[in-house]
């Protein structure tokens, strides 16, 4: 379950970059992206197990799906559900994926306190 390691590069990332002192955090804002190979319910479970961990039981976690857009060489953008899907205009292939591929800290809340 690579989601676990994730959930732990994502607090490291948090803890590193924005709230050295964990305690201040209030939640966080993840886009995971449906191509990404990540499952949001396991990455949500690996979070909340890593913050329980820390005694940070109350952190709102915001996991959202991001849907994969793919353009076209035609210039459509078009939202992708397989990976061997065509263009929806043209029917070509030849595209490249926008969005959709990456997990992302969207954003962190912090107390001011």
């Amino acid at each position: 379950m690579h989601e676990f390691a994730l959930a732990t590069d994502i607090i490291e990332t948090v803890s590193t970059s924005v709230a050295p002192d964990l305690s201040k955090l209030l939640g966080i804002d993840i886009e995971v992206g449906l191509f990404s190979g990540v499952v949001a319910d396991s990455l949500d479970f690996g979070l909340k197990t890593i913050l329980a961990d820390k005694n940070l039981p109350d952190v709102k976690i915001n996991i959202t799906e991001v849907p994969t857009i793919a353009r076209c060489e035609c210039g459509n953008d078009y939202s992708l559900k397989e990976i061997f899907e065509n263009c929806s205009l043209c029917h070509s292939f030849n595209r490249k994926i926008i969005s959709g591929m990456d997990v992302v800290i969207e954003s962190v809340e912090l107390s001011e306190e």
